[in-house]
């Protein structure tokens, strides 16, 4: 499958095709960034499961009258939810950090990606970092 075809039928939630699609993959946009605050619990047989809770963080402007804000990162580990959702039936796809993301000193989790929401976990260097709402971080490849 190319990018085109995962973006034009498989993707929804989209922000702009012209700037999202490239020849290896799409780019995805930053919706929501959380932070947990307790940790979550693994077992083997999955009857103990509790996934880690998190809450939103709240961008700020950097100046009044600002169309999107900014997350002002502290060094860590966040959750990041995506504007772009796989629909039902999409083939497993992918996920991986973008250039522009690793050449800020961030990285984000690979994974394979199918069917609804799509997360991530983004680890923040030492120094920080700043995201703009709806920023292109990662990149869903096709298999």
């Amino acid at each position: 499958m190319k990018p085109e075809e995962l973006f034009d039928q498989w993707l929804e939630g989209a922000v702009q095709r012209d700037r999202q699609v490239e020849a290896s993959g799409v780019h995805l946009t930053v919706a929501q960034l959380l932070v947990g605050h307790s940790r979550g619990r693994l077992d083997f047989g999955g009857s103990e499961y509790q996934a880690a809770p998190a809450h939103p963080i709240e961008p700020s402007e950097r100046k009044p009258g600002d169309k999107f804000a900014y997350w002002r990162l502290d060094p860590g580990t966040y959750v990041v939810r995506f504007n772009e959702k796989l629909k039902e039936g999409a083939p497993p796809a992918l996920l991986m950090p973008n250039q522009q993301l690793l050449s800020s000193g961030c990285t984000l989790a690979t994974a394979m990606c199918g069917p609804g929401e799509i997360r991530s976990v983004l680890v923040v260097p030492s120094w920080g970092a700043n995201i703009k709402q709806n920023a292109r971080i990662a990149l869903l490849c096709p298999l």
